[in-house]
């Protein structure tokens, strides 16, 4: 017994030293606010690649592209939905509907849209809501992409693996 309790001694201090910083294997994907700013838009429709959530209001369905916007879809024949268009919005994750209003994630920014006969009318932004975008595996943001060390008034719209 006398010997036991060194040994768990030890292998309690020994467990408290620093881990070894472990930085990301991204790079952030960066856009100026300005651009930020005028860069939501209706376009025509295209693949999906990455999908991420799904959102049905009345007889259409949105389906997010992780980090890039919004696919529209008509759903009136569920057997057979029809693409109507995308709408872009970078560093898109995240929407939810409301009567007729939606509310999207545009990178750090709180967006209201509204969405009508393939008309997409911007009603509102509420600026930095939302913090910046970690990398997907959660690793450690190097210090070149800190805002204090990377291009001013510039924002993470995604990460890209390197």
């Amino acid at each position: 017994m006398k010997l036991l309790y060194p040994i768990i001694l030890a292998a309690l201090l020994l467990s408290c030293r620093p881990q070894p910083v472990r930085y990301t294997e991204y790079a952030p994907v960066l856009i100026e606010r300005a651009e930020l700013e005028k860069s939501i838009r209706l376009e025509s429709a295209r693949p999906i690649k990455n999908a991420g959530k799904i959102y049905r209001k009345d007889n259409l369905i949105f389906i997010n592209e992780k980090y890039e916007g919004i696919h529209v879809y008509n759903n009136v024949d569920p057997t057979n939905p029809v693409a109507l268009g995308f709408i872009r919005i970078p560093g898109n994750m995240d929407i939810t509907i409301k009567n007729d209003i939606i509310y999207a994630d545009n990178a750090v920014d709180l967006v209201t849209l509204r969405y009508s006969n393939s008309i997409i009318e911007i009603l509102d932004r509420d600026r930095n809501t939302f913090p910046e975008m970690v990398a997907p595996d959660f690793g450690v943001v190097p210090a070149e992409y800190s805002p204090e060390n990377r291009p001013k008034n510039t924002i993470i719209v995604k990460w890209e693996k390197i």
